[in-house]
């Protein structure tokens, strides 16, 4: 018996449980407001920070602010060290100044373990359709209240 599919099958359901990547080194590391702010706290996801106009990346000085956490000025593109949380994960707002103006937007943290669950599920597909078509529905009935909450990426387009 060919042990190849298998262990490809196992890597993937393990790379399922793994939804926060850790600080990345030559990331920006946010700060936490406060002491209650590290509750929960499940690790660090390294997030893409970009300005973009037309699809071409810009240099601007950016943070990021949330109710729990900040980060000192930087420039973008850049990648940013943010809290992954497994209950209470705030909003963020990226406030990037570009040629004299200043932009804001608002983002809500998405859910990282269902889209590594997702990852996981379209793996085992493309391997074993009728695995990942039971992969699909073992996910879609399971309790979220364990999931971790993030971000991936942020981005402003001018």
């Amino acid at each position: 018996m060919n042990k190849l599919p298998i262990c490809v099958l196992l890597a993937l359901a393990l790379s399922a449980c793994a939804t926060v990547k850790g600080p990345s080194d030559k990331g920006i590391t946010a700060s936490f407001k406060n002491e209650p702010s590290t509750s929960f706290v499940a690790g660090y996801q390294p997030v893409n920070v970009r300005v973009s106009q037309e699809g071409k990346g810009l240099e601007a000085t950016c943070t990021i602010d949330s109710a729990k956490y900040s980060t000192e000025p930087f420039k973008t593109p850049a990648t940013v060290n943010l809290p992954a949380y497994s209950q209470g994960a705030a909003n963020v707002t990226l406030s990037c100044t570009y040629d004299g103006e200043t932009m804001a937007k608002a983002f809500a943290p998405e859910n990282l373990s269902k889209k590594a669950r997702a990852g996981s599920a379209i793996g085992v597909a493309i391997l074993c359709p009728i695995c990942g078509v039971g992969v699909a529905a073992a996910n879609s009935g399971r309790n979220k209240e364990n999931d971790i909450y993030g971000f991936t990426k942020l981005e402003i387009e001018l």
